[in-house]
C-alpha cells in the first residue's frame, strides 16, 4: 500500500470520502489541461502518447471509484448521503471516460488536424472542470451557498456553450459531405468531447441537489 493510501485509511472516516472525490475531480482536471495541451500542438504523431497518458488518468479515476465504493460498504455514517456519494463518483469517473474515448479516436482514425470545434470545446471542457474543484471542495462544509450556486449556473452556461459549438459544427459537416467516412468519423469525435461537457454538468448539478439536501 503506497503512503497516500496509508495515510487515507488512516483518516477519520468521513473526511476521508471528501479526499477521495477531491483527488477525482483533481484527476480529471489534469486530464482536460493534458487533452486540450496536446490537440492544440497540431502534431498528431504525438497523439498516440497522449492516448498513453490518458489511459493512466482513466486508470487513476477508476482506482479512486472502486476505493470510494468499496469504502461506502464498509462504512456505516457516511457524511453526506451515500447515494450522493455514489452518483458523484461515477459522475465525476465518466468525464476522463469521455475523454479517453476521445483519444482512442483520434489513433483509431488516423486524425492528423483536429477540426477548429474540438479545440473550442476543449478549452471549454478545461473550465468546466476547474469549476469542478471548487464545487467538490465546497462539500466539505457547504457554507457558501451563494458561490456554489454561482458556479454551477457557470458550468450550465458552459455546457450551453459547447452544445452550440457541437451543433454548429454538425450542421457544418453536413453540409457538404464530400467524403462520408470523413462525417462519420468526426461526427462520432465531436459527439464523444460534447459528451465530455455533458458530464461534466452532471456532476455539477449532483453537487447542486446535495448541497440542496444538507442546507
Amino acid at each position: 500500500m503506497s503512503l497516500n493510501a496509508l495515510m487515507r485509511w488512516l483518516k477519520p472516516r468521513e473526511m476521508v470520502f471528501f479526499d477521495l472525490l477531491e483527488s477525482a475531480t483533481g484527476n480529471v482536471y489534469q486530464a482536460a489541461q493534458l487533452f486540450d495541451r496536446e490537440i492544440r500542438s497540431g502534431d498528431p504523431v504525438r497523439f498516440a502518447e497522449l492516448r498513453r497518458q490518458m489511459k493512466d488518468f482513466e486508470h487513476i479515476g477508476d482506482d479512486l471509484t472502486h476505493e470510494i465504493l468499496d469504502r461506502l460498504n464498509h462504512t456505516f455514517v457516511t457524511p453526506i448521503e451515500r447515494e450522493d456519494i455514489f452518483h458523484l463518483a461515477h459522475a465525476i469517473d465518466d468525464v476522463v471516460d469521455r475523454i479517453h474515448a476521445v483519444c482512442e479516436r483520434l489513433i483509431l482514425y488516423r486524425i492528423s488536424a483536429v477540426m477548429p470545434a474540438v479545440t473550442e470545446i476543449s478549452s471549454i471542457l478545461v473550465e468546466g472542470a476547474g469549476e469542478l474543484l471548487h464545487l467538490v471542495r465546497a462539500l466539505r462544509n457547504m457554507s457558501n451557498g451563494k458561490e456554489i450556486r454561482d458556479r454551477i449556473r457557470r458550468v450550465h452556461t458552459l455546457e450551453n456553450k459547447a452544445d452550440s459549438i457541437y451543433h454548429a459544427a454538425l450542421a457544418q459537416i453536413f453540409e457538404d459531405p464530400k467524403d462520408p467516412i470523413e462525417l462519420i468519423k468526426w461526427k462520432e469525435i465531436l459527439e464523444q468531447v460534447e459528451d465530455a461537457t455533458d458530464k461534466v454538468e452532471l456532476v455539477a448539478k449532483v453537487v447542486g441537489s446535495t448541497v440542496m439536501k444538507n442546507a
